[in-house]
């Protein structure tokens, strides 16, 4: 350890003193280092006026509380669920910034007063929890803020993948800030009944696209992950959770139910499938078989171009997407109603597909067939995946 001028170490204590040169003498503690240093100077004849920790003007005696945050921050922590757990702390800047400089003098080669304060506390935390401090991916991080003696936690999130059924014709995906009233959603149905068993405060559901609220979700059912937020409890029975959600008499159902994590939300909203639906058609008149199923094989195969429709264009950017209509056949015909069975690529607009949204879809069966036709009813039956 360097000689260096001792006024800059006046007024600190032993401790502080030591974390100066926490880059030498391994397997040292700072407050030996502090001693040792503090002994070298004094054979050169420089004496440094070391101060106790309680008035010291870096530490100020923090590290005499470590153990009272470390008791109340595991009294917390027994109310949760949890394999590990990281920490960070906050100091004023008027303390970092006179530690840095206190440093800068001596090389800056040593240890900031944060990371000694992580550090102790979060040993003292494992003793008195038996859990570990997990740098990568905690399931808790633990924030100190030495300034105001306050202490909080941000509890990862617990991600639930899955599939979902809708038979309601009247059921949103998300939570609708437009709805004044309580109204089911999939994702309140489903996230409800998660924080039931989680005990979580919060939740969200990310699906592979979405289904108007008038449609059923039918088949082989949509992907979803569903997150709840600071959650207590993390090994749920995902078993229990499904025969919760499937009893309910919601009109929902979920099925293939797995743990998940974060980075896998980004994967499934990327993904995008085909789809097979089935269309309940109405005309304006009675439909002529023969001449129908020639429009529908106009259509058949074939790339259309679609504006984005008026009824979402608050909502969404106005944009021409082309897309593909890979097949189209009739499954019956009454009358004026016809039943389609569609498979198109993802991102179609099925309803504007047959109607045509004042021309904003090219072909549209409407505009080809020459009648008004809208849909009546619309199911998905199944997402190629």
């Amino acid at each position: 350890m360097d000689s260096k001028e001792a006024m800059p170490l006046d007024g600190l204590c032993t401790r502080c003193i030591g974390r100066i040169f926490a880059s030498e003498g391994h397997g040292l503690t700072n407050h030996q280092r502090g001693e040792s240093f503090i002994e070298s100077q004094s054979q050169n004849g420089i004496e440094i006026s070391v101060v106790k920790e309680t008035e010291c003007r870096i530490c100020q005696g923090i590290f005499q509380s470590a153990e009272t945050y470390s008791t109340e921050i595991s009294r917390r922590l027994s109310s949760y669920e949890y394999a590990g757990f990281t920490i960070g702390c906050t100091f004023s800047e008027e303390t970092i910034e006179m530690e840095s400089s206190i440093q800068a003098s001596f090389g800056s080669k040593g240890e900031s007063i944060k990371k000694e304060f992580n550090r102790e506390i979060g040993k003292l935390i494992e003793q008195h929890t038996g859990k570990s401090f997990q740098k990568d991916d905690p399931d808790i991080m633990i924030k100190v803020d030495t300034r105001y003696m306050s202490m909080d936690f941000q509890v990862k999130s617990l991600f639930v993948y899955g599939t979902y059924r809708k038979y309601s014709r009247d059921m949103p995906q998300t939570r609708w800030i437009k709805y004044t009233e309580k109204k089911d959603t999939i994702e309140s149905i489903i996230g409800e009944i998660l924080n039931s068993l989680t005990g979580g405060d919060a939740y969200f559901l990310h699906g592979a696209g979405r289904e108007d609220v008038d449609v059923r979700m039918l088949g082989n059912g949509r992907e979803f992950i569903i997150e709840s937020c600071n959650p207590k409890q993390r090994s749920i029975d995902l078993d229990k959770l499904g025969k919760m959600v499937n009893s309910s008499g919601k009109n929902v159902e979920i099925q293939d139910l797995s743990f998940t994590t974060r980075d896998k939300v980004r994967i499934l909203k990327e993904e995008k499938h085909s789809k097979i639906y089935l269309a309940t058609v109405v005309a304006d008149k009675d439909i002529d078989k023969e001449a129908f199923l020639k429009s529908l094989e106009a259509i058949n195969g074939k790339v259309i171009y679609q504006r984005t429709p008026l009824r979402v264009s608050t909502s969404r950017s106005d944009l021409v997407r082309e897309r593909m209509v890979f097949g189209i056949t009739m499954e019956n015909l009454q009358g004026n109603t016809a039943t389609l069975r569609i498979e198109a690529e993802a991102g179609v607009y099925i309803k504007e597909l047959v109607s045509g949204d004042r021309g904003r879809t090219n072909p549209n069966l409407s505009d080809v067939s020459g009648m008004d036709l809208t849909i009546s009813e619309l199911d998905v039956i199944e997402i190629k995946r």
